[in-house]
């Protein structure tokens, strides 16, 4: 391994702390979620992309909690509505900024009720990673939504496979300003993540997201407020470039 790979992995892990684990909404670490619990986790999931996860996590809770009344049987609930039906209230639900993403949350609930018995539990009890992925691949969850599900499942207990990091903005952002000064694609991230820490890129996921939204800003980043700062092609160039200018 790289000897600057070992030492940012170094660093990323010792930042990890119980809390990490405790992140998932409706999941707890060591028990197994009740079927109400489990299929809000999985709403919210779907739910998070090209919008705040903020938001997306708050959406799924406001249908399921507040609009619906929290069903024990959230997917028959709505799929009860028909595809046209449910389309007719995206304005009213207001769950994300696409057509497209309120159109998936009843095209994959149909799945669910469908394939899962409306349990999404049953996606990955006793199932291995691979498993889980294919299955959520079938279901075109998409791939980035896909690795986070697996991530926090592993994160709570609920499988016990390491699986890889979600390279969304964030990580690739925040790796390859730190490794090569500039942001990295997506299957690079993956690719030297896997290589960083081959037992479980995964643990790198909540460090690298953390930084991001912390201080690894697309615009003005607060180099000087994270710890990876002495590692940080990227930092290292903004203070030679500010001709050793304080950051």
């Amino acid at each position: 391994m790289d000897s600057k790979y070992k030492r940012v992995a170094t660093l990323l892990l010792n930042s990890r702390t119980d809390e990490d684990d405790e992140f998932w909404d409706w999941l707890r670490k060591g028990e197994i979620p009740d079927k109400k619990s489990a299929n809000k986790f999985f709403l919210a999931c779907i739910l998070d992309y090209q919008i705040r996860a903020k938001d997306a996590w708050g959406n799924a809770r406001r249908l399921a909690e507040e609009i619906l009344g929290d069903p024990n049987d959230l997917w028959e609930c709505i799929t009860s509505n028909s595809k046209s039906q449910w389309m007719s209230k995206k304005k009213e639900y207001s769950l994300h900024r696409f057509s497209k993403a309120h159109e998936r949350v009843w095209r994959i609930g149909n799945e669910i009720v469908n394939r899962y018995q409306g349990d999404t539990r049953n996606i990955w009890t006793n199932q291995k990673t691979s498993t889980v992925l294919d299955r959520l691949n079938k279901m075109r969850v998409g791939e980035k939504i896909s690795q986070m599900i697996v991530g926090a499942l592993y994160d709570t207990g609920q499988i016990s496979e390491p699986g890889d990091v979600k390279a969304d903005i964030h990580v690739t952002r925040v790796l390859g300003r730190v490794l090569v000064g500039d942001k990295l694609s997506p299957d690079k991230a993956i690719e030297i993540t896997r290589e960083m820490n081959p037992e479980n890129p995964w643990l790198l996921d909540r460090p690298l997201y953390s930084i991001g939204k912390k201080y690894c800003k697309e615009s003005d980043p607060q180099c000087h407020k994270c710890y990876l700062n002495n590692e940080c092609a990227f930092c290292n160039n903004k203070f030679n470039t500010h001709l050793g200018e304080k950051l």
